[in-house]
């Protein structure tokens, strides 16, 4: 599997952290951690916030082929949102085509997953000829860029096959080809014992695991490797070679007008647990949106974007939490969906 390494760019100081009437009384403390931030020179992140650890923490990377399915792909995301999980999804073109737009990638990405190529057809590219395999890929990647507002950055070929010309298109299209490390084998229908010990065979840190969302058998499966493996204290991340440089700015380009808020956020790890991010509304382009946080079940405004639509949230004023916190933008244009940025926790193993 080829890698890449996710370049880091200014996150300026202007985000606004927990301020407002409904912000605790320890909004302070995220004040006085966003400079000492960026007096450290920390807050250089990626242009689209890319999930941190704590040292030691291991690192899975989920990985679904096929979709979106209309039933079992919403249940995949409710499942990865329970247990504050990342992913990459690797749909095809045609079924993309099918089931999905541009809201509901774009909430994909909110949530902080990845996307990417999966081929148009599914077909074995290896024995396409040499148009049909362009094309082929050339429609995959549009589909999505399309609704993203970038072309992909990976790939996985279908049934995990390639050979030297397919692996050029590739490299002509700049798609890192994403293998797997681990397969359940839900084409097999094994018991959930069977198919963590297919999972546990091959286990390594930042290990990929191969799985579809257009399966029961991977609902269960799935519930059972992030319990599991929860327990052990592994972490689930989106894989970094399918996040592009520019996410940022490229899916704020494609908002006009009416359309809902877009963003993304993750955990931070310095000392203290924060999340940060950015969100995007194209009816408040000053920035100034409220930020929604889930605490125990209880929503809270607890900050507002700042004018660069950058903001910070020092989790630690809100003392011990239980589960995932979920966070939303709200829609500042016409009635339509809140922005939801996914939910994230702090490492059971501490940090």
């Amino acid at each position: 599997m080829t890698t890449s390494t996710r370049s880091a760019t200014s996150f300026p100081a202007s985000a606004t952290p927990a301020t407002g009437s409904s912000a605790p009384p320890e909004a302070s403390v995220g004040r006085r951690l966003l400079v000492v931030l960026a007096v450290l020179g920390l807050l250089a992140v990626p242009a689209t916030p890319a999930p941190g650890s704590p040292q030691g923490v291991r690192i899975m990377y989920l990985t679904f082929d096929d979709g979106p399915n209309p039933l079992f792909t919403p249940i995949v995301l409710r499942l990865l949102e329970q247990h504050a999980a990342g992913a990459t999804f690797f749909p095809t073109g045609q079924t993309l085509n099918l089931f999905w737009g541009n809201e509901e990638v774009q909430d994909l990405l909110d949530r902080g997953h990845a996307v990417g190529s999966h081929s148009w057809a599914h077909h074995r590219l290896s024995e396409l000829s040499q148009f049909d395999l362009e094309r082929d890929l050339t429609r995959a990647s549009s589909a999505l860029e399309d609704r993203t507002g970038f072309p992909p950055t990976c790939v996985r070929a279908p049934y995990g096959l390639t050979d030297p010309r397919v692996q050029q298109a590739f490299e002509e299209m700049h798609l890192d080809i994403v293998g797997w490390d681990a397969d359940p084998e839900e084409w097999s229908s094994p018991s959930i014992e069977e198919a963590l010990a297919h999972v546990r065979k091959w286990e390594e840190e930042g290990m990929v695991v191969l799985l579809h969302d257009r399966k029961w058998q991977t609902i269960a499966i799935l519930r059972a490797l992030l319990e599991r493996y929860g327990e052990e204290g592994w972490s689930f991340e989106p894989l970094p070679e399918c996040i592009p440089e520019s996410a940022e700015a490229v899916r704020s380009a494609t908002r006009t007008a009416g359309d809902s808020p877009i963003g993304q956020a993750a955990p931070l790890w310095i000392d203290t647990w924060s999340v940060l991010g950015w969100a995007h509304d194209p009816d408040a382009p000053d920035g100034g949106l409220d930020v929604v946080v889930n605490i125990d079940g209880r929503p809270q405004v607890v900050g507002t974007t700042g004018d660069d639509g950058r903001f910070l949230v020092p989790m630690e004023a809100f003392g011990e939490l239980e589960g995932p916190v979920c966070i939303w933008v709200r829609n500042q244009g016409p009635v339509r969906e809140d922005a939801f940025l996914g939910c994230h926790r702090r490492d059971r193993q501490g940090g």
